[in-house]
């Protein structure tokens, strides 16, 4: 991981935070569930335990029900990264780079925005730290998880709402990635998915005794890397990768796709320019 350039890079960068008329306006960030801010969200049916205080009485009159006014919850701002720590997120020494170097740029630049960040390691063993704490774990964290995102989400300490939520990982996960992307999604004021792929994910090189190995479970996963078998490889990646979006599009979530193979200047001038903006000063 290349401190240096991650401080170099992040001074002259800001965060893109959501505009949206309900994801709120930048340092003023409002999520999409419910609260008792004086916005109003929407109306819904009264449930035993609700607070009386928040019936709408003409519409009791208009219907002869209880109809509660919900409102939206409106917070300071806030930032959580979400690092893979699953054993193919070290496929190489440059993915394992780039994906410490995106959480870092991220939780540097967030911080000098006070967005108060956090970070999760979905490793082996679950860890979430905060502030100045994020560059350490970023240094000293180790990608040895045995199962994918999907899985280690489980052992992770839960995800607070109302955030501005950044998830860096391969997403190369046999998984329902339109649950996957949902529950990553909850709560969020926006979601970026920055998902981080080696030379060997996007184009797995053949040759004699060359074969397909699951990175987590370590089983092979075609006896030869025949050019059949590169065919059959590049079809499903190809599927998943549409999946992917698509699932993605639905969360409302944007979908960023990186070569590990760049480096950092280059992700930020290219396929990160939604998530990093000029404005290092903001």
């Amino acid at each position: 991981m290349d401190e240096a350039e991650v401080a170099r890079l992040g001074a002259g960068l800001a965060l893109a935070l959501p505009r949206g008329p309900h994801r709120g306006r930048v340092g003023e960030v409002r999520a999409a569930s419910a609260g008792s801010s004086l916005e109003l969200h929407d109306f819904r049916a009264y449930q035993p335990g609700d607070d009386l205080r928040q019936v709408d009485w003409n519409a009791v009159a208009r219907t002869g029900d209880l109809i509660l006014r919900v409102r939206q919850d409106e917070v300071s701002p806030r930032l959580e990264v979400v690092v893979d720590g699953s054993r193919s997120m070290a496929l190489s020494a440059s993915k394992e780079a780039r994906a410490r170097e995106v959480a870092l740029l991220t939780t540097d630049v967030g911080a000098r925005q006070g967005l108060s960040p956090a970070l999760w390691v979905a490793g082996a063993r679950a860890e979430r730290v905060q502030g100045g704490a994020c560059r350490s774990a970023l240094r000293t964290s180790e990608f040895d998880a045995r199962d994918d995102l999907s899985a280690a989400l489980a052992r992770l300490p839960p995800l607070r709402p109302c955030g501005v939520r950044v998830v860096v990982s391969d997403f190369l996960v046999e998984v329902d990635l339109g649950a996957l992307c949902s529950r990553l999604s909850r709560g969020a004021s926006a979601l970026f998915l920055v998902q981080v792929l080696d030379a060997e994910d996007l184009d797995p090189s053949g040759g004699e005794g060359a074969r397909l190995v699951d990175a987590e479970s370590g089983a092979a996963l075609e006896e030869l890397l025949t050019e059949p078998v590169l065919a059959a490889y590049a079809r499903r990646f190809a599927e998943h990768q549409r999946a992917l979006r698509a699932a993605a599009q639905r969360a409302r979530a944007t979908l960023l796709t990186v070569s590990a193979a760049d480096p950092l200047s280059a992700l930020v001038a290219g396929p990160l320019r939604a998530l990093f903006v000029p404005g290092g000063g903001a």
